[in-house]
This record gives C-alpha cells, structure tokens and sequence, in this order.
C-alpha cells in the first residue's frame, strides 16, 4: 500500500515536471537539459513534502533529518536522469517528454526504497 501511495505521490510530481519541462523547453526554448535541472530544484521541496505528509506520515519534528536524506537521494537520482535524459534524447532521438516519462518509470522502485528505508526512516 505504500508503495501505491508513494506513486500516486510521485504521479503528481511527475506531471508538474512534465508541464515544467514543456513550458521551459517548448515554449520558452530552454535546453531539456537545463530544464530538467531547473525541473529538479524547483519540483525536490514539493515532492519531500508530499512524500512526507502523505505517503511516510513521519513527524514534523523529524523534516531536518528527512530533508537532507531526501535530497541526497533524489540528487542521486537526478544525476541518472540527466545522463539517461543525454543518452535518450540526443544519441538515440527520443523525445525529450517521452524519455521523462520512461526514466521516471525506470527510477521509481529504486528511488522509493531508498526513501522508505532511509529517507523517511524513523530516528532512534
């Protein structure tokens, strides 16, 4: 069930990155990769807090430890998906919105045990 929960979170990160992504790229004509990074830094803080309110209700009093874990671990993850991002878009022609979409797939399982085991891990 948290798991579940912990993708439905992420969903909605994921469609506020792929509404970022086209906006910067598409309309404003950012480079996708300075868009993902963009993306990265200014989507991080809203999906902690869904992550933490939602799906591992943990206490407020624990957010100082959490934050920089989750950070740590999505700024992991982040450094995959720019390099994937590199390799789906301009070596073998994907679109970039498309290949958004298939790294977030591919990172997600990955990324949610480390939170559960880790990030939003009880202190003690």
């Amino acid at each position: 069930m948290k798991f579940l929960t912990y993708a439905m979170m992420g969903s909605i990160c994921a469609l506020l990155n792929l509404a970022l992504l086209w906006v910067l790229t598409s309309v404003l004509g950012v480079h996708y990769l300075v868009s993902t990074m963009i993306s990265f830094f200014t989507l991080t803080p809203v999906g902690f807090w869904l992550q933490k309110l939602v799906t591992f209700r943990t206490p407020a009093s624990a957010a100082p430890f959490e934050w920089p874990r989750y950070f740590v671990t999505m700024g992991s993850s982040f450094a995959a998906n720019l390099g994937l991002m590199y390799l789906l878009v301009s070596v073998l022609g994907l679109w970039y919105l498309a290949a958004s979409v298939v790294i977030t797939l591919l990172l997600l399982g990955t990324n949610f045990l480390i939170n559960n085991h880790w990030s939003f891990r009880a202190q003690g």
